[in-house]
């Protein structure tokens, strides 16, 4: 007689990127899930540019957070580890009153979709953007945020946290700690809902207020 065992669900673990005040404590935040559902009560390890942290127990709701503090500003991989599953993130650290420039990967890079290679144009620009200012990405579509990071990755772009827009959350978050949207690149409702904050406006879509771009040199060149 033979008996059927069910798979074992297959363990993920979830890393949010973020963005960190240099000299401020940041709490770092990874996810434990299984192949559907989330996972609590898993021990999970943090890790900053490969140097531990120490463990937590994730909660009820499969988060688990680490807090850090960061003396020097620029790109941090954070890595967290839970079983055998290992997740990465991205953590900027700028120094205080930074100004940030942010991309609507959907709005503005994609053209063609996710089989494509992005908009002529944007890899370049976008490096070296990042080269001169703090760069961060907003999710802003539907797609997974797993597949956005992907193919940011495969497609060489500069390295830089992806945050979820959220509405516009994403704009709110940064400046109550202090800093300042200095330029956004993106789709009209992105550009709208940062209206507020007062920052260089462009967008590849006709939009009161907004720089209108034809090419991402275009962008690379006007941004102050």
């Amino acid at each position: 007689m033979y008996f059927l065992c069910p798979p074992v669900a297959k363990a993920d673990v979830h890393v949010y990127d973020m963005v960190a005040v240099q000299g401020e404590d940041v709490r770092l935040k990874a996810e434990t899930r299984g192949a559907l559902f989330i996972r609590g009560g898993e021990i999970v390890e943090f890790f900053v540019d490969d140097v531990s942290l120490g463990k937590n127990l994730s909660g009820g709701d499969g988060a688990a957070y680490r807090f850090y503090r960061a003396s020097r500003p620029g790109l941090k991989d954070v890595r967290a580890v839970s079983r055998n599953a290992t997740g990465r993130g991205t953590l900027l650290v700028v120094k205080p009153g930074a100004g940030i420039v942010a991309v609507d990967v959907e709005g503005t890079l994609l053209q063609g979709g996710f089989t494509s290679s992005g908009r002529p144009g944007s890899r370049q620009a976008v490096e070296s953007v990042a080269r001169r200012h703090p760069l961060v990405y907003l999710q802003t579509g539907d797609t997974n945020w797993k597949a956005v990071r992907t193919w940011l990755t495969q497609n060489e772009y500069a390295d830089g946290p992806l945050l979820p827009w959220d509405g516009g959350a994403a704009f709110n978050d940064l400046a109550r700690k202090g800093l300042r949207i200095r330029a956004v690149v993106g789709g009209p409702a992105v550009i709208e809902s940062a209206f507020k904050h007062k920052p260089q406006s462009f967008s590849f879509e006709p939009m009161k207020g907004t720089v209108r771009l034809k090419s991402w040199k275009e962008f690379e060149e006007k941004l102050k």
